[in-house]
């Protein structure tokens, strides 16, 4: 499992996390350097093309930028977006948050159909996976979809999830 952390989460929170997170077995964790200029469609697409399963951004807002939404709907990739909040938080705050919050993002990704976007709410006592909210738009994501499955209060069991070479 390939994750990415988007330009909008700061060099210093984002190698917090990688500090944290790094030497996990299961999954890698890289970043975009902040400043790097690439547009949003423009990695995104070319992280999907490289297998990648996740990104876990800083910009609440990101989806109204209708480039990005696309990009997003189209890649496949498992989206994480921060709550309204999340942008009065300075760097410690978001890093805490992220960190606080990653065990919940690993399970849902394993849980998560691919081109799920979930919001992360702003709680800290309780960061269960089922406390994430889909992000349904209807511009990109079909309302009359009847075989859609909601993974919100499903646990890891309920998918019988196997790690590999077990």
């Amino acid at each position: 499992m390939k994750i990415r952390l988007d330009e909008c989460i700061a060099n210093r929170v984002a190698l917090a996390v990688l500090a944290i997170t790094g030497n996990r077995a299961g999954y890698d964790v890289s970043y975009i350097r902040h400043g790097d200029g690439s547009p949003d469609p423009d990695w995104i697409k070319k992280f999907a093309g490289e297998e990648g399963t996740a990104i876990v951004s800083g910009d609440h807002n990101i989806l109204q930028h209708w480039p990005n939404l696309i990009a997003y709907a189209e890649s496949g990739l498992i989206s994480f977006f921060p709550p309204s909040e999340y942008e009065h938080l300075k760097g410690f705050g978001r890093a805490a948050f992220i960190i606080r919050w990653w065990p919940a993002i690993v399970e849902k990704i394993k849980l998560s159909q691919p081109g799920d976007r979930w919001r992360l709410p702003m709680i800290w006592h309780a960061t269960d996976h089922t406390k994430m909210r889909s992000i349904k738009d209807p511009r990109v994501d079909d309302a009359e979809e009847k075989n859609e499955v909601d993974t919100t209060t499903l646990k890891q069991d309920d998918f019988e999830f196997k790690p590999p070479g077990k």
